[in-house]
């Protein structure tokens, strides 16, 4: 199976509400292709001469797909905009933003070997009543694809200095070549930071370089140069992390083994459930699941061994998520829900791919909250065509440039 051969392939269209009566905040509805959202709002600041902080938007969105979603600026133009790759529309003036319910989507699945392509529609059933594990997928761990582990980790560690090496000096297979080389050159000359300031691309680079040429052996001091919201993605994104791998331990211990599925995603491998027990349904459904914090405490005993076991695997206490001091960047707690449901769900009819002689293709449309991901939807449905062969568990992202 494979997704988003062509960007028509994956589309995305933001669900909202829109505020009634009018005001001074002006909405937005944003179509774009083949471009990132930050790439979007910078060209809508620029056409409108606006810094790009003041353009708002509630989520990203993918670049290699048809996506719409809405942006709002406070006391921005009644003005329309298009241009290569985006089409800005024009709402109206309204006195709040719109309110983002989650996304629709309309995902064309290819390759469909001609066996398995049958089993589709009771596929699709199956996950429209029982939902997915509401897993962070592998969009969320970009930071951490260089494959040598979680700077998250590392500052809830204390090891300030394996922190900044792991985001300035361990390139991944997925950086710009530029980027790389630099990653490579800051590795070979850790710890001659003039040498690494002359080599240094970003501001980021320069400063933490050159805070360390004034101060070594400040490591603490020169990770509070990157950028906040960097820092916060590190930290988020180890947490979400320990997160799949609690739920996907509590599965494993909670439902039969012939129930269970293994999947691969960037942060290992996780267990899908083919259904959920009648007894256990309900209960499920309602069920959230805390993203660890110091002070996290937990309504389910099945989630608290989870989170012990993978503690102890990760040589980590509950105690190491206190916050480390001024400016340092530390996990907040929250309620997730343990199920996605994905809402008016159906799959079309099975044709021939043109893209991939002698294969099927066929489109699923579903709905989901805010904060699911679509790719997860899709890994069960090829799980469950393909009867859980954990050989072909995975789903191929093919983007053409």
């Amino acid at each position: 199976m494979k997704i988003k051969l062509l960007p028509e392939d994956f589309v995305v269209e933001e669900l909202a509400d829109i505020p009634g009566g009018s005001g001074s905040i002006a909405i937005y509805t944003l179509e774009k292709s083949g471009m990132t959202t930050l790439d979007a709002l910078a060209a809508v600041a620029r056409a409108f001469d606006l810094p790009r902080k003041v353009v708002r938007h509630a989520g990203l969105k993918d670049r290699h797909a048809v996506t719409r979603q809405h942006l709002w600026i406070e006391g921005g133009p009644a003005k329309s905009i298009e241009e290569k790759g985006l089409a800005l529309r024009f709402l109206k003036k309204a006195a709040g933003p719109p309110e983002s319910r989650g996304n629709r989507f309309r995902i064309l699945l290819r390759d469909l070997d001609p066996a398995e392509a049958p089993r589709l529609a009771g596929a699709a059933d199956a996950v429209a009543a029982d939902g997915v594990p509401n897993y962070f997928d592998s969009q969320r761990f970009g930071s951490s694809r260089h494959g040598e582990g979680f700077v998250g980790k590392k500052v809830l560690l204390r090891n300030w200095e394996e922190a900044l090496k792991l985001a300035l000096a361990k390139p991944s297979q997925f950086d710009t070549e530029s980027r790389q080389k630099r990653m490579q050159s800051f590795k070979r000359h850790w710890g001659q930071w003039e040498m690494c300031l002359e080599r240094s691309g970003t501001r980021t680079e320069a400063h933490v370089f050159g805070y360390l040429a004034r101060r070594r052996g400040d490591f603490s001091g020169a990770l509070k140069l990157i950028e906040r919201p960097m820092l916060a993605m590190y930290m988020h994104a180890y947490q979400s992390w320990l997160w799949n791998e609690a739920v996907s331990r509590f599965l494993k211990h909670a439902l039969p083994s012939d129930v269970l599925m293994p999947a691969r995603y960037l942060g290992g491998y996780l267990w899908f459930h083919r259904f959920v027990p009648a007894d256990l349904s309900s209960k499920w459904r309602r069920m959230t699941v805390p993203l660890l914090a110091y002070r996290t405490r937990f309504d389910d005993g099945g989630i608290a061994a989870a989170y012990d076991e993978i503690l102890r695997a990760e040589k980590l206490e509950q105690g190491n998520f206190k916050p480390a001091g001024h400016n340092l960047p530390y996990m907040k707690g929250e309620e997730r829900a343990l199920l996605l449901i994905p809402g008016k769900m159906k799959a079309g009819a099975i044709e021939d791919d043109e893209k991939f002689a002698g294969q099927k293709k066929a489109v699923v449309e579903f709905e989901l909250g805010r904060g699911g991901y679509a790719t997860l939807v899709v890994k069960k449905l090829r799980l469950m065509i393909s009867e859980g062969n954990e050989a072909v568990g995975e789903v191929d992202v093919v983007e053409e440039e």
